[in-house]
């Protein structure tokens, strides 16, 4: 794979509707300087397109970490968790009670200005970010060494609403 490939080598994914039923209290979490300048990166955007900003919810930030962990212990990315769910079974079962959530997953990028620029030039990543539904928002980086996909940045960002 050649180096620019490995830069913008990123997925999508936007479901809608499901009824789940509980949800968890909320939780005070330490936001990341990389992790915050996406969210405002992300803002940013939403404004320009004249949305709403998304808010930091503390459910989604730990899910979107420990998510950017699994894509850096495969080494890839999938939406598929290693156990084969989806980010919308991953959030009930972290107790998040959700009503719509989308996915945008990436690696290989090396700064937020240039994961959230790859993101905002794919229709579909775009999509995830500007969903006029989408309110909460969380944002996982996983750094890998020694990683023999030579990404060693893989980054999650999880947008919802809840219920």
């Amino acid at each position: 794979m050649t180096r620019k490939l490995l830069a913008c080598l990123m997925f999508a994914v936007l479901l809608i509707p499901a009824v789940r039923t509980t949800q968890a209290a909320p939780r005070k979490i330490d936001i990341s300087p990389l992790a915050g300048r996406i969210i405002e990166l992300v803002n940013v955007q939403r404004m320009a397109a004249g949305l709403p900003p998304v808010t930091v919810n503390p459910t989604l930030m730990v899910e979107a970490q420990r998510f950017s962990a699994v894509q850096a212990d495969l080494g890839r990315l999938s939406h598929r968790g290693n156990d084969g769910t989806t980010a919308g079974q991953r959030f009930t079962r972290a107790g998040y009670n959700w009503r719509n959530y989308g996915e945008n997953l990436a690696a290989g990028q090396t700064t937020a200005e240039r994961v959230v620029a790859a993101w905002m030039t794919s229709p579909t990543h775009r999509g995830v970010i500007l969903h006029a539904q989408m309110t909460e928002i969380g944002i996982g980086h996983t750094w890998r060494a020694a990683d023999p996909s030579r990404y060693m940045n893989y980054y999650a960002l999880e947008v919802a609403r809840p219920r």
